[in-house]
């Protein structure tokens, strides 16, 4: 059984296997983005590439993405859950995206292990029930953690990490923008002036990671869109509606940049998913999935 969860710029699987033998999961290669794989119970083994880690108890797994990952109950687990959390490698401070071979290891993490464990079980439960902002500031919270976890059980003594501020910055200004997506006057300015800091200056900050922060801003109101075009408790509002409610003052301008990126336009992507969707259900198979994009990565 998999649940999956977008908080913000992280996304959190909650995958269970519940008999011996059980099929893996394949995460897909998504490059710029990495892993922390954490055991609820029993033992998980996460593969890559031929190098196998197995993680249990107290234990955290810190994966790249840059090849898939096959998430999967260790052998001779009759049960096992593993919960996943995907995020920009840039937007926790020890986590380098230009490191490759280095980000698949695994490390006892007591106390601090299990506490973001929790979080992403509770955050991941809570979040169809709350909007946009709310959850981009669960996304926040749980980047903190993961750093937290990251800091203390995978550098090692003497490590120097000299942009952890820069880091830390620009986990604040995705927080910032996610928060506030609805707003049609979100633009680069305005979030170096809430930042304190110059137009060119954040522009450099989202240049290391290959972005622009107009192609941010977009790139998470397209998002946030789609999962709300997918959202049950938002079939009756008009696709206009969650247009404006992510900051596309224009349905046209919406339709032009959404079809760009998915392929088809809004409408007619919001159609297709719950025909999927009911398929699906009148097949006597019911999917805990929210979001189509997430289901071809799975």
């Amino acid at each position: 059984m998999l649940r999956t969860a977008e908080l913000g710029s992280v996304t959190a699987h909650r995958i269970t296997f519940r008999a011996a033998g059980a099929p893996a999961h394949v995460l897909e290669a998504d490059p710029g983005r990495h892993a922390l794989v954490l055991s609820s119970f029993g033992e998980i083994e996460v593969a890559r590439a031929g190098c196998e880690l197995v993680v249990r108890d107290t234990a955290v797994a810190l994966c790249d993405t840059l090849l898939p990952l096959d998430i999967g109950p260790a052998p001779g687990n009759r049960a096992a859950e593993a919960v996943v959390m995907v995020f920009p490698g840039s937007a926790v401070p020890t986590v380098h995206p230009d490191t490759a071979g280095s980000q698949h290891r695994v490390r006892d993490a007591a106390g601090s292990g299990p506490l973001l464990r929790s979080f992403l079980v509770e955050a991941a439960g809570r979040a169809a029930g709350l909007g946009a902002p709310e959850v981009a500031r669960f996304g926040d919270a749980a980047l903190q953690l993961a750093a937290a976890v990251l800091e203390r059980h995978f550098v090692d003594a003497g490590e120097v990490c000299p942009q952890t501020q820069q880091y830390e910055l620009i986990t604040r200004i995705r927080g910032f923008i996610d928060r506030n997506l609805g707003d049609c006057g979100l633009t680069p300015s305005l979030v170096a002036s809430a930042h304190h800091i110059s137009i060119r200056y954040l522009q450099r900050l989202f240049k290391t990671e290959g972005s622009t922060p107009s192609d941010w801003i977009r790139q998470r109101r397209l998002e946030n869109s789609r999962r709300e075009l997918c959202d049950t408790r938002l079939r009756s509002v008009s696709v206009r509606e969650i247009g404006l409610r992510n900051g596309f003052t224009q349905p046209s301008d919406f339709s032009r940049v959404f079809r760009a990126k998915y392929g088809v336009p809004p409408g007619r992507f919001r159609d297709d998913w719950f025909q999927r969707d009911a398929i699906g259900q009148s097949g006597g198979r019911v999917t805990a999935m929210t979001d189509p994009a997430v289901a071809r990565k799975i």
